[in-house]
């Protein structure tokens, strides 16, 4: 499910950032998703190596954990709580780009790659609610 999660959520994630990042000339975007490219490159082959990731899920996650410097117990919640800013703002970007009619002015290649990043991230929703489901099914 890690392999998935980040081929369908983490790579997508990158990809709208930093689409949206270059189209609308917003460099400190366009850095956020290539660190999030990094993270995520660096947690698939920890992952092949070492059967674990070894980073955060992204750099949202990383930034509130140093904020608040939970206890141990708490690790995960504010992990959690980075990850899902993380959601929002794709989404927001998501949004935004065909919100204003920018993804019909993206350059082809642009536009290719965006494409593709939709069609794994919505295939990976899909497929996380499914196995979610399944899961919940099994002690009945």
């Amino acid at each position: 499910m890690q392999y998935l999660e980040i081929l369908t959520i983490g790579l997508p994630f990158c990809a709208f950032k930093c689409l949206t990042g270059l189209h609308f000339h917003q460099y400190p975007l366009v850095a956020l998703g290539i660190i999030d490219l990094l993270i995520n490159l660096i947690n698939l082959l920890s992952l092949m190596i070492l059967d674990k990731r070894t980073l955060d899920a992204c750099f949202l996650s990383f930034v509130v954990r140093l904020i608040k410097k939970p206890l141990s117990d708490a690790r995960s919640k504010w992990q959690d709580l980075g990850n899902s800013l993380d959601v929002l703002l794709s989404f927001i970007l998501v949004a935004f780009v065909i919100g204003v009619g920018a993804i019909g002015e993206f350059k082809a290649e642009y536009l290719l790659i965006w494409n593709v990043a939709v069609v794994l991230n919505v295939l990976g929703a899909g497929s996380s609610r499914l196995t979610t489901s399944i899961k919940n099914l099994k002690p009945l």
